[in-house]
């Protein structure tokens, strides 16, 4: 496993992946965090405009999630949204508001039955797609 690439417990993993159903058919969103590239904790946020093509989460949720990432002593390792019925690329949108380029990018992508994930490395408002593990054993 590379350096930067990230891994999953499988709890997180189809945690997110049900918060995102559950916020259908808007956009969901949230933050993973964990420690030296395991996620081990969800922050599943509020998509405060109810929109299925964007997702908006105000300052003070914001401030309020990471000061308790902070708190478990973890850091934040990508934040996701999903795409309701597109495909899981980065629009204009999701690149020019990504905040840090060591943050992960993660699309779950509704369009087809089976849900489609994605994982991206974003620098400068490019972005290369990064493998991504979930741990069979959690």
């Amino acid at each position: 496993m590379e350096n930067d690439q990230i891994m999953f417990s499988t709890s997180c993993y189809e945690d997110m992946l049900n918060h995102c159903r559950s916020s259908l058919p808007y956009e969901g969103c949230g933050i993973l965090s964990g420690v030296n590239n395991f996620i081990c904790s969800n922050w599943k946020l509020k998509n405060e405009v109810r929109s299925d093509r964007h997702f908006f989460v105000g300052k003070k949720t914001v401030s309020e999630t990471l000061q308790k990432i902070k708190e478990k002593k973890e850091t934040v390792l990508a934040i996701y949204h999903s795409h309701p019925t597109t495909a899981p690329i980065p629009s204009y949108a999701d690149l020019k508001n990504h905040p840090d380029k060591k943050i992960k990018m993660i699309i779950i992508s509704f369009k087809r039955k089976v849900p489609n994930v994605k994982c991206y490395t974003v620098k400068n408002q490019m972005y290369i797609e990064s493998p991504f593990f979930v741990d069979p054993v959690d």
